[in-house]
């Protein structure tokens, strides 16, 4: 619901600004979370370092409480041996035991740090009393006997001794069982940290969740909505409505331009029926010329109503300029009369009231001294005369057997309108298409080179048009990002080919390694065959290094 109450206001920002809006909380949320994780793990490392020391040190008293009572029970030992050489067996061992105290002393003072130091000191005092006084008892025993061993140890000061030592490490095991129940209550307070980390996690995975449903919901599916009209627009079926066109960001721009391109496409069928009715007409009338030329109508009747229902004006003159035939449309599309504009009238009093009227550039002498050239050459011509008035007259000029001369005229001011029309329609689209930021490239369908990039394609690939237009992909790629480009095309082109957007990793020729993600669309021109292969590319790989 809270989405659905958001999505509304999501146009007036751009596709652009949506994605770097989500890159950047994502790239703040995982900030959040890498310093999060990395101060736990630090935190859990210096635990586990501390867990360590305790551990060693609490196994380390241990070590000394056996090695001392081991040594006690040599002493033992000894004092209850009257054979010396049963005394002596124990004080061997007990030398043996002094060394291991001595040395797991030396290495615990050696991972002592210094919070310890005061602690360790009286404690080492005391073992080095401790060694030193068994290991003279020792001694005794080996040069005199258990007797003189006997009276160096049984006495008070040397009970004393050990008894501040067994002190001394209950001391020390205390210190460090409340230091390991310290480190217990810092861990049970490292939880919340835990539990914050773990909902930041919940956090990214629910944005990451919605920005996906957003993206699909605010791009891909009107891709998809509009890549179907497409695919209707190029069956053939011109007057569509365009989805989607009200935005005003990339995917409204995105519909701008097929919307233009469906309104050109379908002037542009206008206009090549129109012309080839035009041209089917002219057809109609050089065949007649042909046949009046050839005496292939020989009723004057016939003649007449032909030249009477001809869409043109006709003309006919002699070789001295004198009408021999005329019809009603040459006297309607110049404003001349019958009275003036009939057989046996000479071509210079036509001229003149053209002139009268005002539907002559130049002077009717001149037009009469041209025309006599070419009738004197016998040059067939075909050319266009613009009016006064702004009409343009197309005059077909050809001579007859016999020095005659025939002319057609005809009102070609709306074809030539229609043309100018089509002219700045197809302007419009190529300025349209060069200022969209998504890449429009055409490929011609058979030979897959191609005939039309835009501004974007060039940022793209990394190359001017000039080294692009004419060239097919292998020709410009490296060799498998080429072939790769080339099958995707020809699949395409496969009436069975999927029709959904490609994603393609490709490495362009001049602008490194790029993710895109591939429209192709065939353009087919009237029936038949698809003529052209037009592709939409959109630069992803911004959004993809953002992400990653």
């Amino acid at each position: 619901m809270l989405l659905r109450r958001f999505t509304p206001l999501l146009p007036s920002f751009s596709l652009n600004d949506k994605i770097s809006a989500a890159a950047a909380a994502f790239a703040v949320l995982v900030m959040l979370s890498t310093f999060g994780a990395v101060s736990a793990l630090r935190e859990q490392r210096l635990f586990y370092d501390r867990l360590e020391t305790l551990s060693e040190a609490s196994r380390n008293i241990e070590r000394i409480n056996a090695l001392i009572y081991a040594v006690v029970m040599e002493s033992r030992g000894i004092y209850m041996s009257p054979d010396r050489n049963v005394a002596r067996r124990y004080a061997d061992s007990q030398l043996v035991k002094l060394a291991q105290l001595s040395k797991v002393v030396e290495e615990w003072e050696a991972r002592t740090g210094d919070e310890d130091a005061a602690l360790f000191a009286p404690f080492r005092k005391r073992i080095d009393q401790f060694v030193a006084f068994r290991t003279e008892m020792a001694r005794r025993t080996i040069a005199i006997g258990s007797s003189a061993a006997r009276e160096l140890g049984d006495n008070d000061e040397n009970r004393a001794v050990r008894t501040a030592l067994n002190e001394d490490l209950e001391g020390l095991s205390r210190l460090y069982a409340d230091r390991t129940r310290e480190l217990g209550d810092v861990v049970d307070e490292r939880g919340l940290a835990s539990f914050f980390i773990g909902g930041l996690g919940l956090l990214i995975v629910t944005l990451i969740a919605a920005a996906a449903l957003a993206l699909r919901r605010g791009v891909l599916m009107p891709l998809l909505d509009i890549a179907r009209v497409t695919d209707r627009i190029a069956a053939g079926r011109i007057k569509l409505k365009i989805p989607h066109a009200h935005r005003q960001d990339e995917i409204g721009h995105v519909a701008h331009a097929v919307e233009t391109y469906q309104n050109n496409a379908f002037r542009l069928q206008e206009l090549e029926q129109h012309e080839v009715e035009i041209e089917r007409q002219y057809t109609d009338i050089l065949r007649d010329h042909e046949r009046l030329e050839q005496g292939a109508i020989s009723s004057q009747q016939r003649l007449d109503a032909a030249v009477a229902n001809m869409p043109q004006g006709l003309i006919m003159l002699d070789s001295f300029g004198y009408v021999l035939m005329v019809n009603d449309q040459y006297r309607k599309l110049y404003g001349v009369p019958a009275s003036i504009a009939k057989p046996g009238a000479h071509m210079r009093e036509i001229l003149a009231h053209r002139a009268k009227l005002g539907l002559m550039r130049e002077k009717p002498s001149e037009f009469l001294a041209a025309l006599r050239e070419r009738m004197k050459e016998r040059r067939a011509e075909i050319f266009e005369v613009e009016l006064t008035d702004g009409r343009i007259m197309r005059i077909s000029e050809r001579p007859m057997d016999g020095g005659g001369w025939v002319a057609t005229h005809e009102d070609f001011t709306a074809q030539r309108r229609n043309e100018r029309v089509l002219a700045r329609a197809e302007h419009f689209l190529a300025a349209l298409l060069e200022n969209i930021p998504q890449a429009v490239v055409a490929k011609d369908a058979q030979s897959l080179r191609y005939v039309f990039v835009n501004r974007a394609t060039e940022a793209l690939f990394g190359l001017p048009r000039s080294e692009i237009i004419g060239r097919a992909a292998r020709e410009l790629f490296p060799a498998p990002t080429g072939a790769l480009l080339e099958s995707f095309d020809r699949d395409h082109l496969d009436e069975a080919a999927d029709q959904t957007p490609k994603a393609h990793s490709i490495e362009t020729p001049g602008n490194g390694r790029r993710d895109i993600v591939v429209r192709r669309l065939p353009v087919s021109v009237g029936e038949g065959e698809p003529k052209y292969l037009l592709s939409i590319v959109e630069d992803r790989t911004r959004d993809q290094r953002a992400a990653a």
